[in-house]
């Protein structure tokens, strides 16, 4: 027995001797901080929460309702999606097909599996947007999901707006091979609302109503980053970079375009084409991935990060921020708020 718990005791020890290495050679490599002046300097917040399709944790992505509530949860940015409809409308939407957030078979069942270019947002205002939330989350439902609509570039500025804070828009051209010239048409719907080449004017954030919820207060999106664009396709960013090189871009990086040609090289991708960082999927947060990007003068945004052991760790490795179904749960990781009273906020904006 006794040489059993010495045994045992040793293990123990190693491991604790391990965990302090690799925790002694991650900061090393990659030091918590490493982005920090860049964020300073671009005015991104730091660490940065991005509301991945809004608060799509707790509403249906990429509605109204998902967007209301990551605005006054105090998220730093609204991420959204950016396709376009057959007569170019720019919405919000991830999916190049409608079936899996629609009811698009009961309403157009031979156009069931088309891609949403062939739609028109007339066509998409007669689908429902929000009830498979409620049918895939049923802990979750709630009756304002019922019946939603579309949620249209315009519309996404409109709720930025509109609350007690004033988050910043974090844009992805999602697909852009299927939506040539969307890059223009994104400029046009900014530029047409004061949002760009200019940041909007807008009046302060409502402290007082973000304290009563344990909110933090939020105003990027006047600064100089109230806007980032991002995309996969390098094509499209560099469009984006060359139309409005004022406006900070960064590159997404999944795993298979990391298996396929190496993390280096889309690291070396980003910044021959002038962006401002990278936006690699979170297995891709490694301490030797993340130091090397900072290494060549780019913040790693990493996404879709929604424990909070896995946002605490990526932090410690080194992440500038993260993309989040759960704005609350990392703004309380990050110590930046302490306890967001998440239900007086879903009943102030009338969806408990």
């Amino acid at each position: 027995m006794k040489r059993c718990v010495k045994v045992l005791s040793a293990v123990i020890l190693g491991l604790v001797v391990l965990g302090a290495i690799a925790c002694g050679t991650s900061r090393f490599l990659s030091p918590p901080n490493a982005g920090r002046e860049l964020a300073r300097v671009w005015e991104v917040p730091h660490p940065a929460v991005v509301a991945h399709r809004g608060a799509s944790w707790l509403a249906p992505e990429s509605t109204a309702p998902a967007y209301e509530l990551a605005r006054d949860l105090g998220a730093d940015y609204l991420e959204a999606d950016l396709q376009r409809t057959r007569d170019r409308v720019v919405v919000a939407f991830h999916d190049e097909t409608l079936e899996r957030t629609t009811n698009v078979e009961e309403v157009f069942p031979d156009r069931s599996t088309d891609r949403i270019e062939t739609f028109t947002y007339g066509e998409l205002m007669e689908l429902d947007h929000g009830s498979w939330f409620n049918q895939a989350y049923p802990e979750r439902a709630r009756d304002a999901y019922e019946g939603l609509g579309v949620v249209t570039l315009r519309e996404l500025i409109e709720i930025a707006e509109a609350g007690p804070n004033n988050p910043g828009l974090y844009l992805e051209t999602k697909s852009a091979q299927n939506h040539p010239g969307i890059e223009e048409d994104v400029l046009a719907v900014l530029e047409d609302l004061c949002w760009y080449p200019e940041g909007p004017e807008l009046a302060g954030p409502d402290v007082t109503a973000n304290a009563a919820v344990g909110a933090p207060t939020i105003d990027v999106a006047a600064g100089r980053s109230g806007i980032i664009f991002q995309s996969f396709h390098t094509g499209s960013l560099e469009q984006l970079i060359e139309l409005a090189p004022e406006i900070p871009a960064v590159y997404l990086i999944s795993a298979a375009m990391a298996e396929e040609n190496g993390f280096r090289r889309h690291v070396k991708t980003a910044t021959e084409m002038g962006a401002l960082g990278v936006g690699p999927g979170g297995r891709l947060g490694l301490p030797w991935n993340t130091g090397h990007a900072h290494r060549e003068g780019l913040l790693v945004h990493n996404y879709t990060i929604n424990q909070p052991w896995q946002m605490r760790l990526l932090r410690s490795f080194g992440a500038d921020g993260i993309f989040t179904d759960r704005p609350a749960v990392a703004l309380e990781v990050f110590d930046r708020a302490e306890e967001i009273d998440v239900d007086a906020i879903l009943d102030r904006l009338e969806l408990k």
